[in-house]
């Protein structure tokens, strides 16, 4: 065999030979990778603002807190939202009318702090004599503000918005005196056939 071959053979093992011997390295799978904090907790809880009025009841107010172990629908709203204005007045009516209790558990969240702010939505949801002003209470969370995990009563990797699965606005989203959601809708105009389908889970 010629010098230049053998060469070229000794080079090749040691090229190959380290690659052979190496420890085998384990795939990592796809449950290793996931992070159990990521993952949206079954039970939820929000603490925010609110729009700092008598019915708010209180400064800030937490949703199962004020719940007491009874059911609560949210009303997800912005503040240029026809659909919002649109549920707010038509629960607000019925509410006027006497067709439900003043002490149904509804609550408006805000849903887009990072581009309304806090003076747009009380003065949209929280001023009186406005069409759109609600009977209960807004709660204005900051941008990013985290989502609690209701069961481990600590807060969540995720906004509360994301913990929520990003509700469309408007929105209702009902939960129990817990934190699960039970009953979601995101019907855009009011409607009396969604609407008395949601209070008969509340």
């Amino acid at each position: 065999m010629q010098p230049s071959r053998i060469t070229l053979v000794i080079i090749s093992l040691l090229l190959v030979i380290p690659g052979c011997v190496a420890p085998e390295i384990t795939p990592v799978t796809q449950t290793e990778n996931i992070d159990s904090d990521d993952s949206i907790p079954e039970y939820l809880n929000l603490i925010a603002q609110t729009a700092g009025r008598d019915i708010d009841r209180g400064e800030d107010l937490n949703i199962l807190t004020d719940a007491n172990g009874a059911n609560t629908m949210i009303l997800w709203v912005s503040t240029g939202c026809s659909g919002c204005h649109d549920w707010t007045e038509f629960i607000a009516n019925h509410m006027r009318d006497g067709n439900i209790s003043n002490d149904t558990r509804i609550i408006t969240v805000h849903r887009y702090p990072s581009f309304e702010t806090r003076e747009e939505v009380i003065d949209v949801y929280a001023s009186e004599n406005k069409t759109t002003e609600s009977l209960w209470p807004v709660m204005i969370p900051v941008k990013d503000q985290s989502a609690i995990d209701a069961e481990k009563n600590k807060e969540t990797n995720m906004t509360y918005s994301e913990a929520f699965e990003n509700p469309a606005t408007p929105s209702l989203t009902i939960l129990n005196g817990e934190g699960k959601t039970i009953w979601k809708n995101k019907t855009y105009w009011a409607n009396q056939t969604v609407f008395d389908d949601a209070m008969t889970n509340l």
